[in-house]
């Protein structure tokens, strides 16, 4: 019976181990890819965009509800000023949250979330405000 303890305990220990990797990110490689996702939407280059995102991301929102979602915000079509950047981290979660702003046609925060997926970041959540 001892042995299935310690067995066990060596099971979770590699699970949790496994979970924890995510390809690192250093912020300016982060700010950059946050930067170009905007930028792709700024030229209306929505469906390049799109693929920057995570499975989660799309499941949320659609490809039609995304193209909505920018329409109706002229802040992603004007020019943006990089204002912050910060990790956030849960047990389960490792996210990047990149803040710019807009000033036309009204002053507007935008916040653009990474997440890793697979081997690389991707865009997990755009909020323009």
């Amino acid at each position: 019976m001892r042995h299935n303890g310690i067995y066990l305990l060596l099971l979770i220990s590699v699970t949790l181990g496994g979970c924890s990797s995510s390809p690192s990110l250093p912020a300016d490689q982060g700010q950059s890819i946050a930067e170009a996702f905007l930028s792709e939407i700024k030229s209306g280059k929505l469906d390049n965009a799109w693929q920057e995102t995570t499975p989660e991301f799309k499941s949320l929102m659609g490809k039609e509800a995304f193209r909505d979602y920018v329409k109706r915000r002229p802040a992603l079509k004007s020019e943006i000023k990089f204002e912050s950047a910060k990790a956030n981290q849960t047990s389960t979660v490792k996210l990047v949250e990149f803040q710019f702003s807009a000033v036309k046609p009204k002053p507007s925060k935008i916040t653009v979330m990474l997440s890793p997926s697979e081997s690389s970041w991707r865009v997990e959540r755009l909020v323009a405000e």
